[in-house]
C-alpha cells in the first residue's frame, strides 16, 4: 500500500510546494541556464472551458482514482506508476477545483510549459502501459 500512496503524496506536496514558493516569492523567473526557466504560466482546464463547473473535475478524479486502485490490485507491479498517476492528477485536479486553472512552471526553450504533476502523469501512464504489455506478452507465451 505504501508503494501506491507514497509516490502520490510526494508528487502532490512537491508540486504544490513549488507553485506556492514561486507565487509567494514573486519570482519573475528563475533561470535554468540554456534550457529555459522556472516561471508561473496559468492555463484554464478544458473541463472548465466546456462547463465552467469546478466540482465535475473532482468527481471525475474520484471515479478514475477508484478504477486505478482497483486495477493496481490486478497488476501489483504497477502500483508505483498508479501512485504517480494519482498524485499528479490529484495535484492538478485540486488546483483546478480551487483556482479554475492549473499552474505550470517549467518553461523549456524547446517544449511547452509543464509542471511536476504533468511529469508524474506521463511517467505513470508510460509505466502502466509497459507493465500491461509485459503482463500480456508473458501470458501469451
Amino acid at each position: 500500500m505504501a508503494t501506491l500512496a507514497l509516490p502520490g503524496v510526494v508528487v502532490l506536496v512537491t508540486d504544490q510546494g513549488v507553485k506556492l514558493l514561486l507565487r509567494h516569492r514573486r519570482f519573475e523567473s528563475v533561470p535554468l541556464g540554456p534550457l529555459g526557466s522556472l516561471r508561473i504560466v496559468e492555463g484554464r482546464l478544458w473541463v472548465h472551458r466546456l462547463t465552467d463547473r469546478r466540482p465535475i473535475g473532482m468527481w471525475l478524479w474520484i471515479v478514475s482514482a477508484g478504477a486505478l486502485v482497483a486495477g493496481s490490485a490486478w497488476l501489483p507491479a504497477s502500483r508505483l506508476f498508479v501512485g504517480l498517476l494519482l498524485g499528479g492528477s490529484l495535484s492538478n485536479g485540486l488546483e483546478g477545483a480551487v483556482r479554475g486553472s492549473v499552474t505550470d512552471y517549467v518553461c523549456l526553450r524547446f517544449w511547452p510549459a509543464f509542471n511536476l504533476a504533468d511529469v508524474a502523469l506521463t511517467v505513470g501512464a508510460i509505466g502502466i502501459a509497459i507493465e500491461l504489455l509485459r503482463t500480456v506478452s508473458g501470458t501469451a507465451s
